[in-house]
């Protein structure tokens, strides 16, 4: 993707949000997919590699040469003959010009490599799998970009939540307060429950502003993550519902990132280039077969002829190095060894990981259900609460402590929803699956 396509492509993805639509999961996801530096860093190690194998490419085609230009010697260049004795004659040494001081010359050949045994094709194998590979590579940065995006997106998500939960015991406090007042009034209870109450308030207003500071430096991370600037305002759904099930068990999981994590497929590929690249330095050993043809001209008077033309074929082949090419081919050997235990170790890794994903995420899921339970049980509780309090049968400090337990649980109930919705994001990026393309057929619903 070149930077006019990034730049459309930006713009696309801000039109919405000047109109005030929320940002969705999908939108943050394709935006950190297109202008983060992990993509930007993708792409332009892609075209290196690509720009690699193009050279590679070049070296099936002949190669065309043009030398020449203008020469002056300080001396004329001149044979001497020797003195000679025919007869009684005796001829003495003669000087004879070969060519002038100052002459044009120049020379065009085409030289074209007919055989070399497979060096080339090697070659052009092992740089096509060291693109694939950096490709792979890339698009695991990219996913992993995605990921850390998705988990910013969550825990933004998670914060506005939290400012719910807040504003809903602002409410319960006011309330309260009202009818502690009420009872102060008529003389049932002391001031105390007034200060405590007001306390309370105070505390949670005091929450509520640093709810406020940390949503602000989590907006500009998420925005720093998509690639975007950090004051760009991004306006965010109010509360999502919790995420869908995933339909894979442990096994399945395992097998997915074996066969499709783009860590392990980068992997793969540099398996592939490193085994070509070996199977190239062997061929060194051999010998290759070029011919050239070539045009010459040198001004020279002295000479019957001052041009010709050329046609060669020759062998090439270094018999003997020193052991370089031998200690070459034994390198490769190593740096393959190593890769594919680089190989294997990322196959492990990459089960293990999205194993233990799905565990974390399953429990998740297991634990947000709790968490409704556990808030619906708290409502009760302090409706209960409440009804006593105004009936003298029970403390302020009681109806403080079941609000408080009502809004723990409504906290906790809105973490372990968004921890889900990240810890699936997280195990779809190792299983290899486009997160946009995956988010966009399971959308998120609004709570």
């Amino acid at each position: 993707m070149n930077a006019a396509t990034a730049l459309l492509l930006c713009a696309a993805l801000a039109a919405p949000l000047q109109g005030g639509e929320p940002l969705s999961l999908v939108r943050a996801l394709r935006s950190a997919g297109a202008t983060s530096q992990a993509a930007e860093a993708a792409r332009f190690s892609l075209e290196g590699a690509r720009e690699e194998t193009a050279q590679v490419k070049g070296f099936y085609w002949p190669e065309v040469q043009f030398q020449g230009g203008y020469r002056a010697l300080e001396h004329r260049p001149e044979l001497l003959s020797q003195p000679m004795r025919i007869g009684p004659l005796s001829v003495p040494a003669q000087v004879f010009p070969i060519e002038d001081r100052q002459s044009w010359r120049y020379k065009a050949s085409v030289q074209y490599l007919l055989w070399d045994f497979g060096r080339r094709s090697g070659a052009l194998a092992a740089s096509r799998a060291r693109e694939e590979a950096v490709t792979h590579a890339g698009q695991a940065e990219v996913q992993k970009a995605q990921a850390e995006v998705a988990a910013r997106y969550f825990s933004l998500l998670n914060l506005k939540a939290q400012k719910r939960v807040l504003a809903q015991r602002t409410r319960a406090l006011e309330s309260h307060l009202g009818q502690a007042r009420a009872l102060f009034d008529q003389g049932v209870v002391a001031r105390n429950d007034l200060l405590r109450t007001e306390v309370a308030l105070r505390a949670v207003g005091d929450a509520d502003h640093a709810l406020d500071q940390a949503y602000a430096t989590a907006l500009e991370a998420l925005n720093v993550a998509m690639g975007l600037p950090a004051a760009t305002p991004q306006p965010l759904p109010e509360e999502l519902a919790g995420p869908p099930d995933l339909p894979w068990d442990e096994a399945a999981c395992r097998a997915l990132a074996t066969a499709r994590n783009e860590a392990v497929r980068a992997a793969d590929a540099r398996v592939r280039a490193l085994s070509d690249q070996a199977e190239v330095r062997r061929r060194d050993h051999l010998p290759t077969l070029a011919a050239e043809a070539a045009h010459t001209y040198a001004q020279n008077p002295y000479m019957v002829h001052d041009r010709d033309t050329s046609l060669s074929v020759g062998l090439s082949w270094k018999l003997f190095d020193g052991g370089v090419r031998t200690a070459r081919v034994r390198q490769s050997e190593a740096e393959t060894a190593r890769a594919r235990r680089d190989l294997q170790e990322a196959e492990r890794q990459a089960g293990q990981g999205a194993a233990a994903g799905l565990r974390a995420f399953r429990q998740s899921l297991r634990e947000m259900e709790t968490a409704k339970a556990n808030v619906a049980s708290a409502e009760e509780n302090l409706r209960i609460v409440g009804d006593q309090y105004r009936e003298g049968l029970v403390r302020s400090t009681d109806v403080l402590d079941a609000e408080a337990v009502l809004a723990e649980s409504r906290s906790a109930l809105a973490d372990r929803r968004y921890r889900a919705y990240a810890q699936q994001a997280a195990l779809l990026a190792a299983l290899g699956e486009d997160l946009p393309a995956f988010f966009e057929s399971h959308a998120p619903r609004e709570n």
